[in-house]
């Protein structure tokens, strides 16, 4: 993973029965998911709306590093941190772990969050409001 600022977040979940592969562990979906889980309360915490709000952020890419298999029964800790912004877009990075045991890493992602607006999908300048909490949250 690359330089990712101080730690942002970090929040808690159980891995489920049923999001087990054919070999007993994780499927690489829904590690995917957790992320995905993660960034949106991370949104969810700045007051992003998607419902409501004309503009806001959309994945542009992620990439995963697949470290260790969760196997169930496991409660999975995703920590998020964010980067500095560029004119349009942000990175995001996020390490799932083990919550009773931090050392055991699963996966690594990074990601970059792509400022959209809402109605014609295209990319705008990040808004001051939104620099000003990235640069609080970093």
């Amino acid at each position: 993973m690359t330089e990712q600022g101080r730690q942002v977040r970090v929040d808690r979940f159980p891995m489920r029965w049923g999001e087990m592969d054919a070999l007993g562990h994780l499927n690489n979906v829904s590690y995917f998911r957790f992320f995905e889980q993660a960034r949106i309360a991370w949104f969810d915490s700045m007051g992003i709306d998607y419902g409501t709000m004309p503009e806001a952020p959309i994945l542009g890419t992620i990439s995963c590093r697949f470290v260790k298999s969760a196997v169930y029964p496991v409660d999975i800790e995703v920590t998020t941190w964010v980067g500095k912004p560029g004119r349009s877009s942000f990175g995001m990075w996020h390490r799932m772990t083990r919550a009773d045991d931090p050392a055991v890493i699963f996966a690594e992602a990074d990601s970059v969050m792509v400022w959209i607006g809402m109605a014609d999908g295209k990319s705008r300048p990040l808004p001051d409001w939104v620099r000003s909490e990235l640069a609080i949250r970093r």
